[in-house]
């Protein structure tokens, strides 16, 4: 795209951009004891500049806030995800049209401008990424040292003829990033005294630099603009669409920037907001903007092109030049926007099949050459707000139609995704009902059963082929991307999967029809239904999983009641059970977790958990005894004769480990408020226990309930370092339910078996859990069912919220101070995996335990999973998010990743609860310790219907 500029002289020589990260518009303006804490810039609104608030985008980061600001673009959401070092993207900026750009400030944001310079003229100075100590005692020293190496630039260039001379060029910009506000605001929160403190900082700071360019330059050609590339919550963190992250202040002042104006003196309509009158500034007229708005505006005060990309429009309100000069950058901006409008366009009709071409009719060649002649007539004419209203149609009409053909493929790409979630949940049916169901054998008796199996409807394998067939003459004539290759093809695949895999679900169509079970069928699928409602309604509001606790509570009372018997174990567990809902539903209700930091709650969930931990050492203990009794029946039975000696020491061991874990955070946490930093020792003793607790339990036997009851311990250890407030307790408080879900269903499924003989139970060393694998239930649909809403709940649970401003530096203190977004990503992952983990190894038991089909239960779990996405799918779709075409097809991805990550989940519970480092072996299946336990666990043989 060609550059788009007006000719007119510069407003300004040169622009000072300041932005200050992590800076909330609330808490700038908002005036304290009637004074301000910014008095230099409060006065600067007051008496020289223009003033707004500056409207972000999600996510609410610093790469996609600073590429708003300085290039006008909205990033997509994907590249978050990319790093902050290099340029996912290639964009234009400011700084690539400036004559000269001097940047000074941290090196996450610096390079990636620099590093789209073509021209090598951008020049950066950036401190170490050492300093970014969210432990330092006052993080208001990064923006000091921005101050003070900007004074002394100018003092060098002093005696630098070369500089001087490059300093005095029209069009420069001078970049100023200050990280101490986002730094302070991680570590204390944005109403800390810390965070005010760094305010003031910055403000003096401003003033300095203020005072050092008009001693230098001493022309009165310098325009000024401060503000922030997002906000921040309550808690301390960013990311989402809060108004406290997306609101953020904006002042411009100085050459060719408009002086304030009353707030009578306002035309149009007025968006009323009562805190204008809280900040002291009912007074002024405020001008907000979109953040991406920025860039044009500084552009046209320097008189340089817009930068190509950007989709901001200029608001000339916030110019102090002749009407003809805002005419002439207005309508450079026009067409700036119009080029890019004219590039999508050129794009999608050569890529696109001209009979299935739709254009956008609102904005044709011959209207956009009659609007330009419009308002070039009327710029001749000297009708500036005849142009002005031209101008901004224009822009208005061309962002209109980038949005048409940016999302021009989101209709038949949705369409073929919707297909793909559909067909991919009735292959796991088909899976189910051949490998893991009686409906063969049940139809194999009948000769309509038969026929039904394996007949194949011709029609639709030429619709399907005929679907193929166009899918790839589309993709190949319009040289689609490979992404839509997968895209368009793979629901076709999984579909001519489904046409070949269909014959059992028509046998199982059959069979319910005759006999006359249609409405138990249909209301056991409703209830599936309003069970994965209750975990998508989850997702939006977290007390609508208190509704799904409830309902879980219930179920040892409703579901089974009417066939046993009420013994007094039976009711003491159902009674534990219910207890165990009602603690976890509470947690859903708990603040979020970053919102405060407690240190307290957690050394008490530590201290907890080791009086949990000894009673746990206690029944091990007694496990040993009890199996030194059997000993002579163990052996009969194929397992070992007794627990190994070293079991105590191993949960000695852990239990030493948490209370390490106790004294690590009192001590880590206590050094980091005293402004002492994170101690060395303290941190390595961290990172000790993060690897050891992982070794330790593959350290001990294969007795069941010691082994899980050492994988709890030893989960709970560098969970405990990365927890700030009440997480610990919703760990403790999940782990006892998944006890009781164990003993529950060992309970229900083995015919009244006494609870006392789970303590025999032991993982085998050969027996594989594959040949005793019997037919599915529909009492494996619930415990599939159970599991994924323990995964839901272990993230929500834990204080989380369905975003990335739920998390927070503060999480990783124990471990790292210093800012590093992949380790730290890394930890809060981990932590967040931790529960999930938990929940996977007792589900592994419980499968292991009462011979569960586990790969079709699998099969229900992706099945529920998908149903799930698919509906997130549609709520995306219906509610017009802000989330672009890419992010909405990443559902696919996303169903993949997930997939893979139970896979690993898994893996990794099997890892844990059965891999002996001492004799080196993964078991498979449960050995009993006496007779009486191969009777509890029988082992039935499934005759396996014939594979066409």
């Amino acid at each position: 795209m060609t550059p788009q500029g007006h000719q007119n002289n510069p407003a300004a020589t040169r622009l000072v951009l300041i932005v200050g990260d992590g800076l909330r518009a609330d808490t700038f303006f908002t005036l304290t004891n009637v004074t301000s804490r910014a008095p230099y810039l409060r006065s600067v609104m007051e008496k020289n500049g223009t003033w707004g608030i500056s409207h972000t985008r999600v996510p609410t980061e610093s790469r996609p806030g600073h590429v708003a600001i300085i290039a006008g673009l909205y990033e997509d959401p994907s590249a978050i995800a990319r790093g902050w070092k290099e340029n996912p993207v290639e964009f234009d900026s400011l700084f690539n049209q400036s004559r000269h750009t001097w940047c000074w400030g941290s090196p996450d944001i610096l390079p990636m401008f620099a590093a789209g310079s073509e021209r090598g003229h951008i020049e950066t100075f950036m401190y170490a990424a050492e300093e970014e100590d969210f432990a330092s005692s006052d993080a208001s020293l990064l923006d000091t040292w921005v101050f003070d190496r900007v004074e002394a630039f100018f003092k060098s260039a002093s005696h630098d003829k070369r500089l001087n001379e490059r300093l005095h060029q029209d069009r420069v910009i001078f970049f100023l990033h200050l990280l101490g506000l986002d730094t302070n605001g991680h570590a204390h929160k944005p109403h800390s005294e810390e965070y005010l403190r760094n305010i003031e900082v910055v403000d003096r700071g401003v003033q300095r630099i203020v005072e050092v360019f008009e001693e230098f330059y001493q022309d009165q050609q310098t325009a000024y603009v401060f503000t922030s590339d997002h906000g921040m919550t309550d808690w301390g963190s960013h990311g989402a669409g809060d108004p406290s992250e997306t609101e953020t202040p904006v002042i411009f002042w100085g050459s060719g920037v408009a002086p304030p104006r009353p707030a009578w003196q306002v035309k149009g309509r007025v968006v009323y907001d009562r805190r204008v009158q809280d900040w002291g500034l009912g007074h002024l007229r405020r001008h907000d903007l979109y953040q991406a708005d920025i860039t044009p505006l500084a552009a046209s005060i320097l008189a340089i092109p817009i930068p190509v990309n950007s989709v901001g429009k200029l608001h000339i309100e916030y110019l102090n030049t002749s009407e003809q000069y805002k005419s002439a950058a207005l309508f450079a901006n026009a067409r700036q926007m119009l080029s890019q409008y004219q590039v999508k366009r050129a794009n999608k009709e050569a890529n696109t099949l001209q009979a299935l071409y739709w254009p956008f009719t609102n904005l044709t060649p011959d209207r956009e050459l009659q609007a330009l002649a419009n308002i070039r007539q009327a710029l001749k004419n000297q009708d500036y707000e005849e142009a002005n209203r031209g101008s901004a149609g224009v822009i208005a009409v061309s962002q209109q139609g980038l949005d048409y053909y940016h999302h021009y493929d989101r209709l038949l790409l949705s369409f073929h995704i919707a297909l793909g979630f559909v067909g991919w949940i009735l292959l796991m049916l088909c899976h189910l009902l051949r490998d893991h169901s009686g409906v063969m054998r049940m139809a194999g008796g009948t000769v309509e059963g038969r026929r039904v199996w394996r007949s194949s409807s011709s029609l639709s394998v030429v619709v399907l082929v005929l679907w193929g067939t166009a899918n790839l003459t589309r993709l190949v004539g319009e040289g689609r991307p490979w992404q839509h290759y997968l895209y368009l093809l793979s629901p076709v695949c999984v579909w001519w999967l489904v046409q070949r895999c269909s014959g059992p679900l028509r046998v199982a169509l059959l069979l319910i029809s005759s006999f006359n079970m249609v409405w138990e069928i249909a209301i056991r699928f409703l209830f599936i239904l309003i069970g994965i409602e209750i975990l998508v309604a989850g997702f939006f509001v977290r007390g609508a999983l208190s509704v799904g606790l409830a309902c879980v509570g219930v179920w040892p009372g409703v579901l089974q009641g009417s066939s046993r018997g009420g013994g007094p174990v039976e009711r003491s567990l159902r009674l534990g059970w219910v207890g165990a809902c009602v603690l976890l539903a509470s947690f859903t209700y708990m603040p979020v977790v970053g919102k405060e930091a407690y240190y307290p709650l957690v050394e008490i969930a530590g201290l907890i958990a080791f009086t949990l931990g000894g009673f746990g050492i206690y029944c091990v203990d007694m496990g040993q005894v009890m199996n030194t009794k059997h000993r002579t029946k163990r052996r009969r039975c194929g397992g070992e004769g007794g627990l190994p000696r070293h079991i105590p020491s191993v949960v000695y061991l852990q239990g030493l480990g948490v209370l390490t874990s106790v004294f690590l955070v009192h001590s880590s946490t206590r050094s980091i408020a005293d402004k002492q930093g994170l101690p060395y020792y303290n941190q390595l003793g961290a990172w000790a226990l993060l690897v050891l607790s992982l070794v330790v339990p593959v350290l001990g036997s294969r007795n069941m309930m010691g082994r899980l009851l050492s994988v709890a311990a030893a989960l709970f250890c560098p969970f405990l370092l990365l927890c700030i407030r009440h997480e610990a307790f919703f760990y403790l408080a999940i782990t006892v339910a998944m006890f009781l879900w164990l003993f529950l269903e060992f309970y229900l499924a083995g015919n009244n078996v006494q609870i006392a003989m789970l303590k025999f139970a032991t993982w085998g060393g050969r027996e594989g859990v594959e040949g005793g694998e019997r037919v599915m239930e529909w009492a494996d649909v619930r415990r599939a069912y159970f599991f994924l809403f323990f995964i839901i709940l272990a993230f929500f649970g834990t204080g989380n919220i369905a975003s990335v401003n739920s998390f927070d530096p503060s999480f990783v203190y124990c471990f790292v101070t210093v800012f590093s977004p992949f380790i730290m990503g890394a930890l809060l992952l981990f932590k967040i995996i931790i529960p999930f983990l938990l929940v996977t190894c007792f589900f592994h038991a419980i499968c292991t335990l009462i011979k569960v089909p586990t790969r079709a239960l699998f099969y229900v779990f992706l099945a529920m999973s998908d149903f799930m996405a698919l509906h997130f799918f549609f709520l995306i779709r219906t509610e017009g998010s802000w989330l672009d075409i890419g992010t909405s097809l990443s559902h696919y991805i996303i169903t993949m990743a997930t997939t893979l990550f139970i896979i690993i989940l898994l893996f990794l519970a099997k890892f844990l609860t059965t891999f002996s480092l001492l004799t080196g072996v993964i078991g498979g299946g449960v050995v009993g310790a006496g007779g009486d336990v191969d009777c509890v666990l029988p082992r039935v043989s499934v005759s396996r219907p014939h594979r066409d």
